[in-house]
């Protein structure tokens, strides 16, 4: 460590360190403070729900695909509306809510875990809990990116698709989830030019970056 710190490190891939410090008794006192009133959620009421999705996150996955770059193995995966629990192929679009629209997604957790999921670029609305409106208590209230399932629990959220089209990942955040193919991804892309539906995977090399259509996609994902 002091010599990460002292940017002698004979590792490689270790380059100079910054420490970070947090002691008691700042010189000067920390006079911050949480607004008493926030800036409340976006009102989607009137937006109709164009679709409903489901992924339900467990154990137990299989792997249908095998490309070499693109597809991994591992006991983690993410079934989509019903399907079967797939592992993760970063060629495989699970899910294209359209440009524009409202969706309501409904995740579940499995494997006895607790699973926290984010989903990347759109922020959501919690809706329910196992359910029920009642079970969402005030601090999941606000707009969110992750969302803590809890073992075998339920949630139900609401996102609208705005801003920008391209392609994201949903995934868990337990990082032995993750890197054991409970991901996948879902793309925004008929804005019109220049999307393409579906969008090519990119592959990125040490020579550059080519694309290559998706290796799979899912009955329900359109």
């Amino acid at each position: 460590m002091a010599q990460a710190l002292g940017g002698a490190s004979l590792d490689p891939c270790v380059g100079r360190m910054l420490e970070f410090r947090v002691v008691r008794n700042p010189a000067t006192p920390d006079v911050s403070r949480v607004a008493d009133t926030l800036i409340p959620n976006p009102d989607l009421s009137s937006i109709p729900v164009a679709r409903e999705r489901f992924f339900d996150f467990d154990r137990d996955a299989i792997q249908t695909t095998s490309d070499p770059v693109t597809s991994f193995r591992g006991p983690w995966g993410i079934a989509t509306d019903g399907g079967t629990t797939l592992a993760a192929d970063y060629g495989r679009v699970s899910a294209a809510p359209r440009f524009g629209t409202r969706e309501i997604w409904t995740l579940k957790g499995g494997g006895g875990w607790d699973h926290p999921i984010h989903i990347h670029f759109e922020e959501g609305q919690v809706l329910a809990r196992n359910g029920s409106a009642a079970n969402v208590p005030a601090w999941e209230r606000g707009r969110k990116d992750v969302y803590r399932l809890r073992p075998a629990g339920t949630i139900t959220i609401t996102m609208q698709f705005r801003d920008w089209g391209g392609m994201f990942m949903e995934h868990c955040h337990n990082t032995v989830h993750e890197d054991n193919a409970m991901l996948l991804r879902w793309e925004i892309d008929d804005s019109g030019a220049p999307f393409l539906r579906p969008l090519p995977t990119p592959i990125p090399t040490p020579q550059g970056v080519t694309f290559e259509p998706p290796t799979d996609v899912l009955p329900t994902a359109l």
